[in-house]
């Protein structure tokens, strides 16, 4: 008798920290996602266009040069994203074969490092474009922000588990 009691009060007990976890994992869930999803990225994002534009104080002629290097650096990085992803499809589904080719997933990570590089090249000289657009004291403020523009170019980090 008393045994029973005793497991009934155990499967009671396990029953609400189940419940508790649940309920507080929801609730972690809810304040993560709640709200309006993000934008999407547009090239180096209307955010950093408009960041600089107002930081360095470009004028009208100067802007509208940006706004074609935004729109050329922007197309170039999406058809290379776009690649990108085709390989990380290919690279991923050889974890679906059972002798997996470490020569073919060697030649895909490859592939998708020299992708990476590419960008990181093609964004380097859209800001070096930039750079040359401004005056000598725009260069001098341009030096000083980089970085923060840069920051928000940047993917955001992943959610803690």
């Amino acid at each position: 008798m008393e045994t029973n009691r005793f497991l009934k009060v155990v499967i009671i007990a396990l029953l609400l920290v189940n419940i508790g976890t649940l309920t507080f994992i929801w609730m972690q869930g809810n304040r993560q996602h709640g709200g309006p999803p993000p934008p999407p990225p547009q090239g180096e994002g209307r955010g950093v266009f408009e960041f600089l534009t107002h930081e360095l104080q470009l004028d009208n002629q100067q802007q509208q040069q940006y706004e074609s290097l935004r729109d050329e650096h922007h197309r170039a990085v999406e058809e290379l994203q776009m690649n990108s992803r085709e390989i990380h499809q290919q690279y991923f589904e050889l974890l679906h074969g059972a002798n997996t080719d470490s020569a073919q997933v060697n030649l895909l990570a490859d592939s998708l490092a020299h992708i990476q590089k590419q960008i990181d090249l093609i964004t380097f000289y859209h800001f070096q474009k930039v750079r040359s657009i401004c005056k000598p004291e725009q260069q001098k403020r341009f030096d000083e922000v980089i970085n923060e523009a840069l920051r928000m170019m940047a993917p955001p980090p992943p959610p803690r588990r």
